[in-house]
């Protein structure tokens, strides 16, 4: 029977700034997208009997909801491959946490099924299923393990990744939905003017040729990855970072201030919540001693590392 199997690695924003609104109501972003070592284990069989989808470890709601569901489904209208399909998702990344891990699988669920497909779909036919998945599963569909997002965070340029660096994850007992923070920061911020994009400067060291044919492929371009020769050093992070969402969602989970505070303590120089939240990250060169830290009544702490290459697919 023929079988895929893929870790679908999680990611963390280590900047995530926000431009302005469109009229549509989304929000037009930049962000650094960078893949770590915390993974959902997926597994995917063909010819089998029927379509099903299993995941254990976490609850993730209805399967016709859920995105790795609706990626193969998309895969499958596209490729006409396969009639059946058995997906199983052991769930290790928490959900709702701001780590992509639903937007994870599905980029997993991408690749796999397009490396055991008979006929392999092109890098722009993935890209454009992914794109119309989520903003997230562009970059966690890719095999690139740091990416600029632009526009929606679902068009990217991919980067050299940084040198690894552990991660200490402190995870609260509540989720916070994307809907929900973005909604928080429009109504805080409804009345100031659009941000310029800090990408294409002499700063950022990124060529605005870069830039600009990242943008152009949400004009109806080619759409797939562009990439740039410019990496980032961890101290060129550290003077990019932070996290325009952190506030508002701070602001309405005042428990959050306080990890945050514990991995600053702990001499992390690089500390925020990723995504929309509702996880906080410190970044750090070498653990705390132990590497243990103070956690928060009700958080649990997670141990991971950046990397600088994605799982491959292994199909037997």
């Amino acid at each position: 029977m023929p079988t895929a199997k893929i870790e679908a690695q999680a990611k963390v924003n280590l900047f995530l700034r926000i431009l302005g609104r469109e009229p549509s109501g989304y929000h037009q972003l930049e962000t650094l997208f960078q893949r770590v070592s915390l993974a959902d284990d997926v597994t995917i069989r063909t010819e089998v009997e029927g379509r099903s989808l299993e995941c254990s470890g976490a609850d993730v709601g209805p399967v016709e909801k859920n995105l790795a569901w609706r990626a193969a489904l998309a895969f499958r209208d596209v490729a006409a491959w396969p009639d059946t399909f058995a997906i199983e998702i052991v769930k290790n990344i928490p959900v709702g946490g701001g780590l992509g891990g639903g937007s994870a699988d599905a980029g997993a669920v991408l690749r796999a099924l397009n490396a055991m497909a008979p006929n392999t779909l092109p890098d722009e036919t993935i890209f454009a299923i992914a794109r119309a998945l989520g903003a997230d599963v562009p970059f966690l569909a890719s095999t690139t393990a740091t990416a600029i997002g632009f526009v929606r965070g679902d068009v990217i340029a991919a980067c050299p990744a940084p040198h690894q660096r552990d991660l200490i994850l402190l995870v609260p007992p509540f989720s916070v939905s994307s809907a929900d923070a973005f909604g928080w920061y429009a109504a805080a911020h409804e009345k100031e003017p659009r941000k310029r994009s800090r990408m294409a400067t002499p700063a950022s060291g990124i060529a605005l040729a870069t830039v600009e044919a990242a943008i152009a492929r949400d004009g109806g371009g080619p759409t797939v990855p562009v990439s740039s020769e410019h990496a980032f050093s961890w101290r060129e992070i550290a003077t990019l970072a932070g996290n325009d969402l952190q506030d508002v969602v701070v602001a309405h989970h005042p428990e959050l201030s306080r990890a945050i505070a514990l991995l600053m303590a702990a001499g992390s120089p690089l500390v925020q919540m990723t995504g929309s939240g509702s996880t906080v990250f410190g970044v750090f060169s070498k653990r705390p001693s132990g590497g243990v830290i103070a956690t928060p009544q009700g958080f649990s702490a997670l141990h991971a590392q950046t990397l600088t290459r994605v799982a491959d697919v292994e199909v037997s």
